[in-house]
């Protein structure tokens, strides 16, 4: 019923749904960001990275967000992390999680029958 449809309350599904797309880009490209910050700029693991106060990390940022729109995104991602959109960097992040369910779940009968 009616009452169980939360959905309908996010001004976005009603009015353009498509602006979901961006919450998905954006959650994939922090990912990849991240990654590239933590490994190539810091050398340190995405797991414990901590760029807070790194002029190195505000001059690539800068550098990515100064070209605002003169260039197309995608261009803009391929040559500040080397590579197109990709999900690698997320699944990458989650690795050792999804490792450790497997470990706690093996065994376990999942799903429906």
């Amino acid at each position: 019923g009616e009452e169980f449809c939360d959905a309908a309350t996010k001004t976005h599904i009603n009015d353009d749904p498509a602006q979901y797309y961006d919450y998905a880009i954006a959650t994939v490209l922090k990912y990849q960001l991240h990654d590239k910050i933590c490994r190539d700029i810091l050398k340190q693991d995405p797991h414990a990275c901590n760029y807070y106060g790194s002029k190195a990390v505000g001059d690539f940022l800068r550098g990515i967000l100064r070209q605002g729109a003169m260039k197309p995104w995608r261009n803009v991602i391929r040559e500040a992390t080397g590579s197109e959109l990709s999900t690698k960097a997320m699944v990458a992040y989650f690795q050792p999680l999804l490792e450790d369910l497997r470990k706690q779940n093996e065994g376990r009968q999942c799903g429906w029958q």
